[in-house]
């Protein structure tokens, strides 16, 4: 497992539920630095300053973060998911 979502305290029961969470979050987070980031290339391509190159800089980097977490966390999601699969389909007779 990513050792930021162990850090988030996965591994326990509730953990779908949590990953759930952390995701919703995680996609808010990233709506809101896109509101950020569009913004601050409007003013970097209107006044074309250091700052505000840095200012529209440091939201790309934050939303490339952001992203990267929220690919960890889907791709973990899927994993869950696939375990559970397979443990259900271990458990239930096959059709006749």
């Amino acid at each position: 497992m990513v050792d930021w979502l162990k850090g988030k305290g996965f591994g326990g029961s509730n953990e779908i539920d949590h990953l759930t969470k952390t995701i919703n979050e995680q996609s808010d987070d990233q709506r809101k630095i896109i509101t950020q980031f569009n913004k601050a290339m409007n003013e970097f391509a209107t006044e074309r300053s250091l700052e505000t190159c840095l200012d529209a800089l440091n939201l790309s980097m934050q939303l490339a973060n952001i992203r990267g977490k929220l690919a960890e966390s889907y791709e973990y999601y899927s994993r869950l998911l696939e375990r559970e699969i397979t443990r259900l389909s271990r458990t239930r007779p096959p059709p006749s």
